[in-house]
C-alpha cells in the first residue's frame, strides 16, 4: 500500500538533481604543416670541351637555294628522328609493349650551338619508369638539329600501340 501512496506525496522522496550541462565545445582550424616540396631531379650536363684557338673566319660563300621540300623546322628534325628510332625498334621498349603500357612523357631538353642535346630531364612523367627511361634516350639521341631550334624546349613524347 505504500506503493499506491508514493505517487501522491512528491515531498516525501527528494527529486534527483539534475546533471549541468556540458561545457560548449571549442574548437579552431589550424593551418597544415607545410612540408618542402622535393627537389627535382639534377639536370646533368656533359663536360664542355676546353674551346680551340681561335681560327680566322672562313670565306662567305653565298648559301645555296633550297627547295620548300628540304627545308625542315626542328620540331620536324625531331619527329623525323624519333619515327627513325621507332622504325628500327629503338623506341619503344619491347617489355612496354608486352606489358600494354602505354603513356605521355614531358621532357625538358636543353640544345647547344651545334644542334646536339646538351641535356635533358623528365618533366611530367608517363607513369612507368620504362617509358621514362626510352623517352630520355630518345631525345638524347638527338644530332644536328636545324639552326631554328630553341636552346631550351618542352618536348612532349608520347608512346601509343596500334
Amino acid at each position: 500500500m505504500l506503493l499506491h501512496i508514493l505517487p501522491l506525496a512528491p515531498g516525501l522522496i527528494p527529486a534527483p538533481t539534475p546533471a549541468p550541462p556540458p561545457p560548449p565545445i571549442v574548437a579552431s582550424l589550424r593551418p597544415p604543416p607545410v612540408e618542402p616540396l622535393p627537389p627535382p631531379p639534377p639536370l646533368t650536363l656533359p663536360e664542355q670541351p676546353k674551346p680551340a684557338p681561335a681560327k680566322p673566319p672562313p670565306e662567305k660563300r653565298p648559301a645555296p637555294e633550297k627547295s620548300a621540300k628540304t627545308t625542315k623546322t626542328w620540331a620536324q628534325a625531331v619527329a623525323q628522328h624519333l619515327k627513325k628510332l621507332n622504325d628500327t625498334g629503338q623506341f619503344y621498349p619491347p617489355e612496354a609493349i608486352a606489358r600494354g603500357l602505354e603513356g605521355e612523357v614531358l621532357v625538358l631538353i636543353i640544345i647547344d650551338e651545334s644542334g646536339h642535346v646538351s641535356g635533358a630531364r623528365v618533366e611530367q612523367g608517363s607513369g612507368h619508369r620504362i617509358l621514362d627511361d626510352a623517352a630520355l634516350r630518345a631525345v638524347r639521341s638527338l644530332r644536328s638539329l636545324p639552326a631554328d631550334a630553341p636552346r631550351e624546349a618542352l618536348l612532349p613524347v608520347r608512346f601509343r600501340l596500334r
